[in-house]
């Protein structure tokens, strides 16, 4: 009985062990198989999402290169397949005017037709940029930047995308700065004629000056001189005695003159010794002249060099304000300070005179009677050798004028003063 019962437990064994490993094995793929199904079916709802979006995205392209975009495309015979809302707005077109070739809805002028219908038939490999002038059905002239991108290379159908953009404000800007360029060029070439002109008419001026002062001043005492020689007798003694002291007077002045009018056109200081010395000389001589009290004051421990252009145009700009402050603003108390850092030579001139409106300055100026042409001198003098000058006054208050000159560092320092 018991060898009975343990062969039926044997015989159970051995027919469901296998039945229940299948079914084991069974219950597992089914599992395996709904995890697949499961990613499967998560791929593919991804992959909806991404087609969505992709459609989206066209549309919204499509929107843009309809609405924002100067876009067309074209067969290689140039007649269109597709051209953007925005383009036939430009145009002036509307949707029945597509039916037709690229180059008639681009422009109504024929030979900007013609020159399009060659551009736009010719077989070509690479992209071409072209700024065309067109004339819309609306008959507004507009200027485009048109790029001509050929597309299936490998037919003889050959079709052709065009984009452009609309730079008609461009060439109008262009226009008017070549306008304006050409206006200033005219305005600086009549005021470079006017400052000629002027120029000229100011070294007439100054001969005319020197002129007078050598006919006036010079030659009055010679012909004094003479005179009184001439009139000497020598059987008077007394008379003569007085006359001889008066010619010796008369000599004296004749020597100061010509020595003032020497100093005024070419002072020796200025070429033996530099601007320094210079500008010392000139204030102390016209002191003595005009009984006006003229200082100078130097700034600087050294006597130092420069360029003789540079020296002379200076000497000349502080020598026309100094005599400006004497003849026109009448003042008594006149300062020429001169100072000299970091390669810049200041010369700053002040008085107490009356001073002027500088208002004036600003215009051209009309004769020298009233000192315009001595300030517009003294301005070229600056602007030739590349220095500034500055002018300020307050009526009744004086005036100051400050030279700036920024040299190109070779001065040398004039150990012989």
């Amino acid at each position: 009985m018991a060898i009975s019962l343990l062969i039926l437990v044997l015989e159970i064994l051995f027919i469901f062990k296998p039945l229940s490993l299948q079914i084991r094995n069974t219950i597992k793929n089914l599992i395996v198989a709904q995890r697949k199904s499961d990613d499967s079916a998560k791929e593919i709802k991804k992959l909806f999402q991404e087609k969505e979006k992709s459609l989206q995205e066209l549309q919204e392209l499509n929107f843009v290169i309809d609405n924002a975009a100067l876009f067309a495309s074209t067969k290689q015979d140039g007649n269109v397949v597709f051209i953007s809302k925005k383009f036939n707005e430009l145009l002036g077109r509307n949707d029945q005017d597509i039916n037709r070739p690229l180059y008639e809805i681009l422009t109504t002028d024929e030979g900007q037709q013609q020159y399009l219908a060659e551009v736009l038939k010719s077989n070509r490999k690479n992209i071409r940029t072209e700024e065309i002038r067109i004339k819309t059905a609306k008959g507004e002239s507009l200027w485009l930047d048109m790029s001509i991108i050929p597309m299936h290379q490998s037919s003889a159908q050959q079709s052709i995308l065009i984009l452009c953009s609309d730079i008609t404000e461009r060439k109008k800007n262009e226009q008017k700065v070549a306008q304006l360029t050409q206006a200033n060029y005219e305005e600086t070439m009549r005021q470079k004629q006017l400052q000629a002109s002027q120029i000229v008419e100011g070294q007439e001026e100054e001969r005319k000056r020197i002129a007078k002062d050598i006919h006036d001043g010079i030659g009055q005492m010679l012909t004094a001189l003479k005179f009184n020689i001439e009139s000497i007798n020598l059987t008077n003694k007394e008379k003569t005695a007085e006359k001889i002291e008066y010619i010796k007077s008369l000599a004296s002045d004749l020597i100061k003159g010509v020595r003032t009018a020497t100093f005024n056109l070419t002072p020796p200081e200025l070429s033996d010794h530099g601007i320094f010395p210079a500008l010392h000389k000139m204030t102390h001589e016209l002191s003595k002249l005009t009984g006006k009290n003229i200082l100078f004051e130097n700034k600087t421990d050294e006597n130092i060099r420069f360029n003789s252009l540079e020296e002379t145009n200076i000497y000349r700009v502080v020598q026309e304000a100094v005599n400006n402050a004497i003849k026109y603003a009448e003042a008594n108390f006149i300062l020429v300070t001169i100072n000299y850092n970091d390669n810049i030579l200041s010369v700053v001139i002040d008085d107490d005179g009356k001073g002027f409106d500088d208002s004036i300055l600003g215009k051209v100026p009309k004769n020298t009677s009233e000192g315009g042409m001595g300030l517009f001198f003294m301005k070229e003098r600056m602007n030739y050798i590349n220095g500034r000058l500055f002018i300020n006054s307050i009526p009744g208050k004086g005036t100051r004028v400050t030279i700036n000159y920024k040299t190109d560092g070779q001065e040398y320092i004039d150990r012989q003063e």
